[in-house]
């Protein structure tokens, strides 16, 4: 791993965090928030060149126990594997909730179990098994006591046989990931420049310039607004509906927003200038 897939890089008392753990799909696969420390830990290592076993390097990051923001997690590496977020339990409003969070990480915890014995390796149960599960993954290497990470961190799909409801899960989070910043840039296009318009008379190619991003991103990003419900892309007299992915750079179209949709389903962020 290079600086370039940390953060930050890890100086002297500073932590690296390796950016492809997000898209990568992990925390949606293992202990969400210790699988992130230890991630931390293993970009640190990296990044500092520190040597050493687990132990070690542990101990030239954090000293003798889990400090700081870390502390909630366990005191130590030999701390158990914590699925539920008492955080998000304790702020739960309703009974209701409280039920859904614990029925959701006893659900996580199942899949990763069964994950794990199908492919023939232990299920962890603390955070030394845990990083030991994560290097066993591929998530980090350590070779004679040097730690090091994959440029592109192996897919959790790629490595382990996962239910169908967590591989669409990760669909749909890579799918947000990859069209993000073209439905983002779309989005302010129709609402700053056009002020929520009922429909617009456009192109690929006119959004590409408009936008900044490239054909196939905003091709991407017009069928998930579709998927999300949030639009509709019309063509013709009488008018019949399209995918962005079936039109030509140049053809122009009638993308129909559904801002009652919108407005329901989508967080609103006001930029002061």
């Amino acid at each position: 791993m290079t600086t370039d897939q940390a953060t930050e890089t890890a100086s002297e008392g500073g932590m690296a965090m390796h950016t492809d753990w997000w898209t990568s799909g992990w925390a949606h696969v293992l202990p969400q928030h210790q699988g992130m420390m230890l991630c931390l830990i293993f970009g640190t290592a990296t990044t500092r060149g520190l040597e050493g076993g687990l132990d070690e390097v542990v101990h030239e990051i954090f000293g003798d126990e889990l400090r700081g923001v870390f502390r909630s997690l366990g005191e130590n590496l030999d701390s158990p594997v914590l699925w539920l977020d008492q955080e998000e339990l304790d702020d739960a409003e309703s009974e209701e909730e409280k039920d859904e969070i614990v029925a959701a990480a006893k659900a996580n915890e199942a899949t990763l179990e069964g994950a794990l014995q199908a492919a023939g390796m232990a299920v962890p149960a603390t955070i030394r098994e845990l990083a030991h599960t994560m290097v066993e993954l591929g998530i980090a290497t350590t070779h004679d006591g040097t730690w090091d990470m994959p440029e592109v961190l192996p897919r959790p799909d790629d490595v382990l046989t996962l239910p169908d409801d967590v591989l669409t899960r990760l669909q749909r989070m890579r799918q947000f990931t990859a069209t993000e910043a073209a439905d983002q840039a779309i989005v302010r296009h129709l609402i700053d420049d056009l002020d929520h318009p009922e429909e617009v008379f456009t192109s690929l190619d006119r959004l590409v310039a408009i936008t900044g991003e490239d054909v196939d991103k905003v091709r991407a990003a017009l069928d998930h607004l579709v998927e999300l419900g949030d639009a509709q892309l019309y063509r013709g007299d009488p008018r019949v509906t399209v995918a962005a992915k079936d039109l030509p750079a140049h053809a122009r179209f009638h993308l129909v927003p559904d801002w009652d949709h919108f407005n329901e389903h989508r967080m609103h962020i006001t930029r002061g200038d």
